[in-house]
């Protein structure tokens, strides 16, 4: 009897078709500028038949920044593969949609776990950290690095997110910087990997370190300082030491140190009640 009536209204979820195979997403300040980078990607193959565009018209003030307009885009594409790219660059390569496809799978055969792609970014070290390949308007093309190679960020101009991986980004942060950061740091910390690839494009600017690029530093570096900072983790059932440090792991786990603390906080519980 309860079989018969719970089928009458459960729905067994599967996994479904996307609509698109990309969803290409911008925040708009120029539509002039947009419009150009429309048609560049419309002539590369990129057209509506296996796309959506999304956009948030940013010309008449901030509609959203970054953050929270990335989180829409995310929250309501339609496509398999989502990009998420500036206004100012152009596609030059008429083959784009084939290239980016063969990246594509050529990275689900090098390492299914990807989530994040770009084409500029820079590994987890401060020596020869960052790779790229970009061209810019003075007919320059800028190569460094191997191609794929594994990074801990992407730069913002050009990001390929796997619609899958289900990522966002923080929602205590805001602005318009750092993002490409912010999207690699939570597509790792679900298990995913980020790369950049070799797929041309021309990027119009060579960015902007102004006054809010250093508010947007101080605020991210303040937010994960924070959140990776040492700490005991707990559940309703156990707890554990969480640090960097394989040192400190062994001895702040330790039963001893556990007892130590635990006594420690229980007077420092006492002495606060007392005030």
């Amino acid at each position: 009897m309860a079989t018969t009536i719970l089928s009458t209204f459960v729905k067994n979820i599967r996994p479904s078709a996307y609509k698109f195979r990309y969803t290409i997403c911008t925040l708009v300040t120029r539509h002039e500028e947009y419009a150009e980078m429309l048609d560049s990607f419309i002539e590369a193959g990129f057209d509506t038949d296996i796309c959506e565009y999304l956009m948030i018209n940013n010309s008449e003030g901030n509609t959203a920044d970054a953050y929270d307009g990335i989180n829409l885009f995310l929250q309501d594409a339609q496509g398999e593969y989502i990009i998420v790219c500036h206004q100012d660059i152009l596609l030059i390569n008429k083959e784009s949609k084939q290239l980016l496809g063969q990246r594509i799978a050529e990275m689900t055969e090098l390492d299914p776990k990807w989530a994040v792609l770009g084409n500029a970014g820079a590994v987890d070290r401060l020596y020869k950290r960052n790779v790229f390949k970009i061209a810019y308007p003075n007919g320059k093309i800028d190569i460094k690095g191997q191609l794929p190679q594994k990074v801990c960020s992407v730069d913002e101009n050009f990001i390929v997110i796997k619609k899958s991986a289900n990522l966002s980004l923080s929602s205590d942060i805001g602005g318009f910087h750092f993002y490409g950061l912010d999207i690699c740091m939570g597509a790792e910390f679900r298990g995913y990997t980020c790369y950049v690839i070799d797929f041309l494009l021309l990027h119009k600017s060579l960015g902007n370190v102004d006054e809010t690029f250093k508010r947007s530093f101080k605020v991210v570096k303040n937010r994960y300082t924070h959140f990776l900072r040492s700490r005991y983790v707990n559940t309703t059932i156990a707890s554990f030491y969480l640090s960097g440090s394989p040192i400190k792991n062994a001895i702040f786990n330790t039963r001893l140190f556990r007892r130590v603390i635990k006594t420690f906080e229980e007077i420092k519980a006492k002495l606060n009640r007392a005030k």
